[in-house]
């Protein structure tokens, strides 16, 4: 699975600190305004840059936003007052040391520090409130999965926990080898006794990240690791000796476990950030295209077969979350209630389904690639409406492909892989032949070649190759 690498440093919360910088300015031009000053407009200019930039170095010396996500009201206002108390002090040296004190208004300065500090606390309890509020939404939580003993089990479990606000929420433990005595931790927590029971819960289960707290032998460990990475799922290793398998180990703190992390690939949060941009850019850009499309596809679809325009399918998503993906419909009505008896004409070596000339497609009966969904798949235009689910969050514009419930109910533990990331409307195997590769094993490859190799530079480049895919029309079927 693509990790999630929250920042540690000092611009581990860079939207607080972005947030404060932009208030302090606001409380320097209402004590401008309030003052009006004569003929001193160009120094005040410079004390706004000047703000900027001690801002900047007081976050960088300082530690006033650690634990600014689990921080009380009025630890946090003293917070504040400490923060824009220790700016304004440096401001004041810099303006004393660089002889403008005496232009430097009181008043001016003073009510900077007063609005300062009101602002900011204001906008540090808000935002707080929007940041907690998406930490603890359901599909903003990682699942993960404890592997712990009896000795451990309860102590861990609190210790995950400590924190009130957290990215992630325990979905289960497993007990690999005994066997609770009380039989439960937590009533919401529902505990695995063997690992055979395990594997089934994660194949039929969305889970995200495993945490091993416990283990017999270096052998188990390291077997447990190779299963969980080839699933995508992240591991994070609480004690014991490390297998040599691991990719992109990260030393983390996970509540108040110390914890050894690896995955297939660890992002930096501001490079998911653009992604999700570029992706929200896009979905406009998009859906403006697919409303002009509309114009024309609309009416030629209730034309050629009288029906629904938009054909809506449940697809399996990131980490096994189901959702609804958009097209314009190519295929007649009853498509999926005749695909059954196609499946022996089925291309594809594995769980996905592909067949040339499918009679399921409207107007196939004109002859092979010939009529109005042949066309739309052709041109890809079959796919516009996609762009809906890039909005929502289901999707992004580079990915993998989502599969459908019935695909998924086949998979295989390392055919997970595929879905330890978002979705996409292209990716590797669309720009690799797309229908022209009949091997599924050669899908989960390049799936897992892109989620390895991922960064911004590879998106545009697929992005790039898929414009000439879909002008060329190759590998569309």
């Amino acid at each position: 699975m693509m990790y999630r690498k929250i920042n540690s440093g000092w611009l581990k919360h860079w939207d607080f600190e972005l947030f404060d910088i932009v208030c302090m300015e606001i409380a320097l031009i209402i004590a401008y305004l309030y003052r009006k000053p004569q003929n001193l407009m160009q120094m005040y200019m410079r004390i706004s840059l000047l703000l900027v930039l001690f801002a900047i170095a007081v976050d960088f010396f300082t530690k006033n936003y650690e634990n600014i996500i689990q921080r009380t009201k009025w630890i946090e206002l003293w917070a504040v007052i400490k923060h824009i108390t220790i700016i304004h002090m440096v401001l004041l040296i810099y303006m004393y040391l660089s002889r403008e004190i005496d232009a430097f208004s009181r008043t001016i300065f003073l009510l900077s520090w007063g609005i300062s500090i009101f602002l900011c606390y204001g906008e540090r309890v808000v935002w707080k409130k929007i940041v907690r509020y998406n930490l603890t939404k359901e599909k903003n939580q990682a699942n993960m999965l404890l592997i712990s003993d009896n000795e451990r089990v309860a102590e861990c479990v609190k210790s995950l926990r400590i924190k009130p606000y957290r990215g992630f929420k325990i979905c289960a433990v497993a007990l690999l080898h005994e066997q609770l005595p009380d039989g439960r931790i937590d009533a919401n927590i529902p505990i695995l006794y063997g690992r055979d029971v395990m594997l089934e819960y994660i194949r039929q289960n969305v889970v995200d990240e495993v945490f091993i707290d416990a283990y017999q032998s270096k052998q188990e460990l390291s077997e447990l690791t190779d299963i969980f990475l080839s699933t995508g799922i992240t591991v994070h290793i609480g004690t014991g000796y490390l297998p040599k398998n691991m990719p992109n180990q990260l030393i983390e703190k996970i509540g108040a476990e110390t914890a050894i992390t690896t995955s297939l690939q660890v992002a930096q949060e501001w490079k998911l950030t653009v992604k999700r941009l570029v992706d929200i850019i896009g979905g406009l850009v998009g859906v403006i295209f697919t409303g002009i499309l509309c114009l024309f596809v609309v009416p030629a679809i209730k034309i050629v077969d009288p029906g629904p325009v938009f054909f809506k399918q449940k697809r399996v998503g990131k980490g096994g979350r189901v959702f609804h993906i958009y097209k314009f419909r190519t295929m007649y009505v009853d498509a999926e209630a005749r695909k059954a008896e196609l499946m022996a004409q089925n291309e594809m070596k594995g769980l996905m389904f592909k067949m040339e000339n499918d009679p399921r497609i409207i107007g196939s009966e004109k002859g092979p690639g010939k009529g109005l969904g042949n066309f739309l798949r052709k041109t890809s235009i079959d796919e516009f409406p996609q762009f809906v689910n890039i909005l929502k969050g289901d999707m992004s514009l580079v990915g993998t492909r989502p599969p459908t419930l019935s695909e998924y109910e086949q998979y295989s533990l390392h055919h997970k892989v595929r879905l330890s990331m978002k979705p996409g409307l292209t990716g590797m195997w669309q720009v690799s032949g797309r229908s022209n590769i009949t091997d599924f094993e050669e899908v989960i490859r390049l799936d897992e070649k892109y989620l390895q190799r991922w960064s911004l530079r590879l998106d545009v480049k697929i992005l790039f190759k898929t414009v000439g895919v879909v002008l060329g029309k190759r590998g569309s079927k």
